[in-house]
């Protein structure tokens, strides 16, 4: 049984993450000073979604392990701890504070309801059915209140225009690799190498990389064995540049894929979704800069929430044989040319 198998917003079996209940209290993105309506409000909607996130992860591990039959009373304590410390997490609209308190105290009571009654009562579901209602009305209030197009008015065809590599290539070499690549592979990542630096052109410099790391992942064995791990480091390298790229979410979302495909695909596989959430505030607070020295770049607002917003790696889903992660690999890869 599944004791939270239905929650719509919603390791191993040997290893259980212990979070620090007093680490939630404040974030990197307040490094960002500017007190304008637009950057407080991307900081909510990122603190929003940041909570849902963590309870979300609990929640999956929770499942896991009563499926394996596991004492998870200390578990659901610590999870408590965690909800109590998050509930002092700052919002500037007094209307989303409102909404994530009751959210968490209503997580809170639900999980002591479990520790007392045990996931199969009466009990338990009688609360579970409370539960999930009054999350719906808060995650509907999220959805409507933060809508995209509250900060950005752009097409899904103006995006993806904007997005466009072809428009920051600028390097000669560049049409030289992609002729070479199809005759010789490694020759042309060499050549691609050597081109650009991030001191000249961040964003084209984030091009390239991307590009070699993606035929690292598409050529995995052909081009070593370690080529994953190369992969790996180089979307990393990417984002710890901390400066500013149109391409800093693909980024992270690549090196999230492969680093949780390294790390095992099954339901019971660890998945570090804290550590990919740690890198994830890094580069927000990037982005986040940017946008407050330019509070018009639409595609920087939009990266911000695409970081923000973009769910967790999650255990159970539409995909049956394994992690989610097989599918957003899949989907994010497949048509790598």
């Amino acid at each position: 049984m599944k004791p939270y198998a239905n929650l719509k917003f919603s390791i191993t079996v040997l290893f259980l993450f212990v979070f620090n209940p007093y680490v939630f209290c404040t974030d990197l993105l307040d490094n960002v000073t500017a007190k304008t309506k637009l950057i407080n409000d991307l900081k909510d909607v990122y603190r929003a979604y940041d909570i849902n996130h963590k309870v979300a992860d609990q929640k999956e591990l929770i499942n896991v392990y009563s499926d394996a039959g596991g004492d998870i009373k200390k578990m659901l304590v610590d999870y408590i701890n965690v909800c109590n410390a998050l509930k002092k997490v700052h919002f500037f609209n007094d209307t989303l504070n409102n909404y994530v308190q009751h959210y968490l105290n209503l997580t809170i009571q639900n999980y002591k309801t479990a520790k007392i009654s045990g996931f199969n009562s009466v009990t338990f579901k009688n609360s579970y059915k409370v539960y999930l209602k009054e999350s719906d009305k808060y995650f509907n209030y999220i959805a409507s209140a933060y809508p995209m197009k509250r900060f950005v008015s752009m097409s899904e065809k103006q995006y993806w225009q904007l997005n466009d590599k072809k428009n920051y290539i600028k390097s000669p070499n560049y049409t030289a690799y992609e002729k070479l690549k199809v005759k010789d592979l490694k020759a042309g990542l060499a050549l691609l190498e050597k081109t650009g630096s991030p001191a000249a052109n961040f964003q084209e410099y984030s091009i390239y990389q991307i590009e070699i790391a993606d035929q690292y992942v598409k050529h995995n064995g052909k081009l070593g064995d370690n080529s994953n791990e190369l992969a790996i480091r180089k979307y990393r390298a990417i984002l710890s540049k901390k400066q500013y790229s149109v391409y800093l979410f693909e980024s992270w979302l690549k090196w999230r894929a492969v680093t949780q495909q390294y790390n095992g695909l099954s339901k019971m596989s660890e998945i570090p979704n804290d550590k990919y959430d740690e890198v994830r505030q890094q580069v927000a607070l990037t982005i986040l800069n940017t946008v407050s020295t330019n509070p018009k770049d639409k595609m920087a607002i939009n990266e911000f929430l695409l970081m923000a917003t973009h769910d967790i790696v999650r255990r159970f889903g539409a995909y049956e044989f394994g992690n989610q992660n097989t599918l957003e690999y899949h989907e994010i890869f497949d048509d790598v040319k």
